[in-house]
């Protein structure tokens, strides 16, 4: 008889492994999946059966184990497989071809949402404010458009958690930029994603729901208290080594104090992003003001963080849910989605 759960928890540990010559060094905060635990003792109050497995790579046994268990639906939290995140979108295309409903974004959206120039495209075609930003390839050297003004801002182009961006990823002059493009060259082995650098507000705008998604609350980074000479951005170490002066001077400030004019440009623009890109139940949609006040999508992220201590908890609180109601409505969602898709019909 074939062994039957209600769901499945799928994670996997973050990397350990340093790429060479990278400032950007590995912190106990950015290796530990506080949400795992959490998230399984919520869908065991909630009346799940949950099975937590942990996915290094993808095997046969695993494959096997997955189709044995017959879960309802899987709480994917897997970002990447054997330490390559590029491979986020494949798992999920596993559990696709497995027949397994799952929360979150689908495979498209994943991987569409790791190429931060595609989806300044894709944003720019709905009609969605973007950045004015272009890629500088491995082998070409930077030269900014004549209409392009300082300072700008340079990073990888297919990078998530702040990967590559540090101290001196704001250029005010040109070879600063090349300085910095050849940083991510060398050390990330990827194209540059070089942008206008926009000195505003910085918000992060949680979103829940798939037909219908809403925003949860607005959060903006207060950078008041970085020092004089840090750049005003969330950079990696501000978001990942607790010891450091950025992490301590990036705090987030929720909900963020917005005019209701302004509030409603941010919640249509984060609704918006999110259909355009595809995400689904949950996803967080960075955005910056320019001097005039103007609203720019950033990055759409289709798998934020979702430890109880995470920006996308904080939101939830903030508009009034708890940490086990977001996550029971991420888990309905699936299993609503699971439901709809009809067993398939053969002629033979």
């Amino acid at each position: 008889m074939t062994e039957t759960c209600d769901c499945v928890v799928l994670y996997n540990s973050a990397a350990t492994a340093e790429k060479a010559g990278s400032r950007e060094k590995i912190y106990p905060a950015n290796t530990a999946r506080r949400e795992v635990g959490a998230i399984a003792e919520i869908l065991e109050r909630g009346g799940y059966r949950p099975e937590v497995i942990a996915v290094e790579r993808v095997t046969a046994e695993l494959i096997r184990r997955l189709l044995g268990l017959a879960p309802r639906f899987a709480f994917n939290l897997c970002e990447e497989i054997d330490g390559d995140g590029r491979m986020e979108m494949a798992f999920a295309g596993l559990l696709e071809l497995l027949g397994i409903p799952f929360t979150g974004s689908d495979s498209f959206a994943l991987g569409l949402a790791l190429d931060k120039f595609r989806v300044k495209q894709v944003l720019g075609a709905e009609g969605i404010p973007v950045p004015r930003g272009f890629l500088c390839r491995p082998g070409e050297e930077p030269g900014l458009p004549a209409d392009m003004k300082f300072p700008v801002i340079v990073k990888p182009g297919r990078e998530d958690a702040s990967l590559g961006v540090n101290g001196d990823s704001v250029c005010s002059t040109e070879s600063e930029v090349v300085r910095q493009v050849r940083y991510i060259h060398g050390v990330y082995r990827q194209e540059a994603l070089i942008e206008e650098f926009l000195r505003g507000r910085e918000f992060n705008v949680s979103v829940i729901g798939e037909e219908t998604p809403e925003v949860l609350a607005i959060s903006e980074i207060d950078f008041t208290r970085l020092p004089a000479d840090e750049p005003k951005i969330v950079s990696y170490r501000a978001k990942w080594d607790e010891t450091s002066a950025q992490f301590g001077a990036t705090t987030p400030i929720c909900p963020a104090d917005v005019p209701e004019g302004m509030k409603e440009r941010i919640d249509s623009i984060a609704v918006a992003s999110c259909r355009a890109v595809g995400c689904r139940d949950y996803a967080r949609v960075d955005m910056r003001t320019d001097g005039t006040g103007a609203v720019y999508v950033l990055e759409v992220n289709p798998n934020p963080d979702l430890s109880p201590e995470a920006g996308f908890a904080r939101a939830a609180r903030a508009a009034g849910f708890s940490y086990a109601d977001i996550i029971l409505r991420i888990s309905e969602s699936a299993i609503a989605r699971g439901d709809r898709i009809e067993p398939a019909t053969y002629a033979f």
